[in-house]
């Protein structure tokens, strides 16, 4: 907490001073990596399957992004997005190509884009059938 003291100053009762306690400014920001559940008995993430992304926040009326990037690629591309519930954002990731990939949350704070703590993924070409993966 921070203090704050504001002094009143009127001409018959002399000077007096307040101190007022209030909270820091909080930034809105996402608060922890990219969660994804693991690909099962496999190592590997499977194209064209659906996977469950959750990354904490403390800001849950600002849109936060779902960004990937290509191994060696500065390009972030944004995959997904949503609107938070409560202190989580909930992503729906469908991977399209193989290989490395990195993922992070990213979300709007005081006018500058806040970036989680990057996680790499490899992905991999697969089959998929009543709901299964199978990395091959």
């Amino acid at each position: 907490m921070r203090r704050t003291t504001a002094a009143a100053c009127g001409v018959a009762a002399g000077c007096v001073a307040a101190t007022m306690l209030t909270a820091p400014t909080a930034s809105a920001t996402v608060v922890s990596r990219v969660g994804l559940p693991s690909p099962g008995s496999f190592s590997n993430f499977t194209i064209g399957c659906r996977y469950e992304a959750r990354v904490k926040v403390n800001d849950a009326a600002t849109v936060v992004r779902l960004v990937e990037s290509r191994e060696g690629s500065g390009l972030k591309t944004v995959v997904a997005r949503t609107i938070p519930a409560a202190d989580t954002a909930v992503f729906v990731w469908t991977p399209t190509t193989p290989g490395r990939r990195t993922l992070q949350a990213v979300q709007p704070t005081r006018g500058r884009l806040v970036y989680s703590h990057p996680i790499t993924v490899t992905v991999s070409r697969g089959i998929t059938a009543a709901g299964f993966c199978f990395s091959i």
